[in-house]
């Protein structure tokens, strides 16, 4: 059937109306609802150094920057292990860096946890889709890269390593990249608003004061044992990133959230390994035009990103924990470069 329309303006009007409806309704759709993190194997044959290794030759095979391999603390009594790598993809991080060169460092490294249970070897890693939507602040924009980046580390490991393949995800689950405050109070917001200025060096170069960062964190902390893992210099983009972990900061953490939103793992020994991909925490050294500053998320903030599946309460009863690692960080970089900032 033909429409007719008494005027031909008013045809004109009509598609008008409906591609504004498409449009509209596009813009509405809801995002997807990710978890922090996904795994990709379960069961993994073979031995763990040996899995580990294979996976490492993969990535660096496939252009991939090996940056550490971290082995994680674990809980009292834990009879299992956990081995986090983390690496680098410069074609992924050009798009981040392109779209937002203060936030985009927190979100370009790859972290891959290889991590033991009753029930065997298994490997999972940080979602990028939930991470990058975070820290990028647009639940929409990254989308395909994100994608096409997680189908790369999946297609790299599956390649490597034989095991049973999943897509099951755990950790938080979020339907945008904006996390809000818990209980109307703690730690919510933008990311970009989450990024604290822990020392700002005027009239230095990035490299000088990235040295000092290096050379304050090598050892470790009193309390929570944070030291520095790993160090990538990306002289492109005048920047440092920096990772530190310790223990019993770690073993603590995976204590704390336990299975978290996998209630299969609830029954395990030490559940909380699911999560050792949450560590390191970055600390990130930069040239802006004011002088050199130094990074880190509010440890609070971070925790959320990362262990929010741990449930409210278990926030509430360790609320001092994010602080005191944060100050432990701070005391390390503040006292080397001479600020209080």
């Amino acid at each position: 059937m033909k429409l007719r329309f008494p005027f031909p303006h008013l045809a004109t009007i009509f598609f008008l109306l409906v591609l504004i409806g498409l449009t509209v309704a596009k813009n509405d759709k809801k995002p997807p609802d990710y978890r922090v993190y996904q795994y990709i194997l379960r069961q993994v044959q073979g031995d763990f150094d040996e899995i580990s290794q294979r996976i490492v030759d993969a990535f660096q095979k496939n252009g991939w920057r090996l940056v550490a391999q971290v082995d994680g603390g674990v809980p009292k009594d834990c009879p299992y292990r956990t081995r986090v790598l983390v690496l680098y993809d410069s074609s992924f991080a050009a798009g981040l860096f392109k779209a937002n060169r203060k936030t985009a460092p927190f979100a370009v490294l790859d972290r891959i946890n290889i991590f033991q249970d009753e029930e065997g070897t298994h490997i999972s890693v940080v979602n990028p889709h939930s991470i990058v939507r975070t820290v990028m602040m647009d639940d929409w924009a990254f989308e395909d890269l994100s994608e096409a980046h997680l189908q790369k580390i999946r297609a790299t490991i599956t390649g490597a390593v034989e095991g049973k393949i999943s897509f099951r995800t755990y950790g938080q689950k979020r339907g945008k990249g904006h996390i809000g405050k818990t209980m109307g109070v703690m730690a919510g917001g933008d990311f970009d608003k989450k990024l604290e200025d822990i020392a700002v060096v005027p009239n230095t170069d990035w490299k000088t004061v990235a040295a000092k960062v290096k050379e304050a964190m090598s050892k470790e902390g009193p309390k929570w044992g944070m030291h520095q893992v790993f160090e990538l210099d990306l002289p492109e983009y005048q920047t440092a990133i920096f990772g530190t972990t310790g223990t019993p900061m770690d073993s603590k953490s995976f204590s704390i959230v336990k299975a978290g939103s996998d209630k299969r793992r609830k029954h395990f020994k030490c559940p909380g390994l699911a999560h050792a991909a949450a560590y390191p925490i970055e600390v990130v050294v930069t040239q802006e035009p004011e002088g050199v500053k130094v990074r880190l998320v509010n440890v609070m903030y971070r925790m959320k990103m990362y262990f929010e599946d741990a449930g409210k309460w278990a926030f509430m009863k360790n609320m001092g924990m994010p602080g005191s690692i944060a100050s432990e960080i701070k005391t390390q970089i503040q006292s080397a470069l001479g600020t209080s900032r």
